[in-house]
């Protein structure tokens, strides 16, 4: 080992040794199988017949060793892969909706459509990449074809966004990988711009909860401009399930908004107390002077789930702060 490189170590589990065993193994058996061979055939290519049928076993038996041995590997890598499909619902829900596979929500099936577009500098430098994802209702109902259409029109409001509004993501990102050029071949030397990796924007679904008769859409978002770290963002849509029309929280709750504010206030505020190191110094402060919670939900199994954006009353690596109220104290 040369200086300066150190070793770790790292215990092995009775799994991973087994695991190591049996590969170690294969690997001799294939080497033995192989050096047979190769010991045959440096024996002379004037050999008898029961030289060359001896050379013909071995080969024969060298690749029933080699497509046995890939057999168990790719069966390993099938197995493996299909467990983590299958041990996360929620994420697996993502991973399924790229295929295009169908998903059930309640009585519903959907699936996800999605689109990529990248925009490149007249120089081809990538300036910035797009993501779009949205659900597609499978059935025939009026409700689930005026869903649809809303958010057809949704991505392709969000195109029509990127391409024309000089403040969007895609225009400030050609702008700043243009400047940059501009720069570096006129001085023929490195651009006094520092350097920033091609933005991108992503939009996924994060589910679909029916509830009564609502169908609750929940979307994410992933942004990122330069930095250490991008943002991420979150938009919940609600519609009625007969007619496909949007509708609000506060119009299907059975508790005035003011209400809802103390309720939800009152259940991040006991997460505060005690945990000064989770949360920002004037976090009750902040929830205190919080009278928008109603904007920042989306529906789960368990009921409502409210929660506070990165940096609000904690740090970005905290994540979403949130809180579920049930949907029965909510009247839904």
């Amino acid at each position: 080992m040369p200086d300066g490189f150190c070793t770790f170590k790292i215990p092995l589990t009775g799994k991973a040794k087994d695991k190591i065993n049996q590969r170690e193994e294969e690997i001799m058996k294939k080497f033995a199988c192989f050096a047979l061979t190769a010991a045959l055939l440096l024996a002379g290519c004037g050999g008898t017949d029961g030289d060359n049928a001896a050379q013909s076993q071995t080969e024969t038996q060298t690749g029933s060793a080699a497509q046995e041995s890939t057999a168990q590997e790719g069966t390993g890598q099938t197995e493996q892969e299909g467990t983590q499909t299958e041990g996360t619902q929620t994420e697996s829900t993502e991973a399924a909706s790229v295929n295009g596979a169908s998903i059930k929500a309640g009585d519903y099936s959907y699936h996800v459509e999605s689109l990529e577009k990248e925009w490149t500098t007249d120089n081809g430098t990538l300036a910035c990449t797009v993501k779009l994802a949205y659900p597609v209702f499978e059935g025939d109902t009026e409700g689930e074809k005026n869903i649809n259409a809303f958010f057809k029109e949704w991505a392709d409001d969000k195109l029509d966004y990127y391409e024309n509004d000089k403040d969007s993501i895609v225009n400030i990102a050609l702008q700043y990988q243009t400047e940059m050029e501009t720069e570096q071949n006129s001085t023929q030397e490195d651009s006094t711009l520092p350097p920033v990796p091609p933005s991108e924007e992503d939009f996924s679904v994060g589910g679909v909860t029916v509830r009564g008769s609502v169908i609750s859409v929940f979307m994410e978002s992933y942004s990122y401009e330069g930095g250490a770290h991008g943002m991420p963002g979150r938009a919940n849509y609600l519609f009625d399930k007969t007619t496909g029309k949007e509708t609000t929280l506060a119009s299907l709750i059975s508790i005035s908004e003011e209400e809802l504010n103390q309720k939800v206030r009152g259940l991040f505020q006991e997460q505060v107390k005690g945990n000064t190191e989770g949360f920002f110094e004037d976090a009750e402060e902040t929830l205190n002077n919080k009278t928008d919670f109603i904007d920042n939900y989306y529906f789960s199994e368990d009921g409502v789930v409210f929660y506070a954006t990165p940096y609000e009353i904690a740090p970005y690596a905290a994540g979403y702060t949130e809180i579920t109220v049930p949907f029965e104290e909510l009247g839904l």
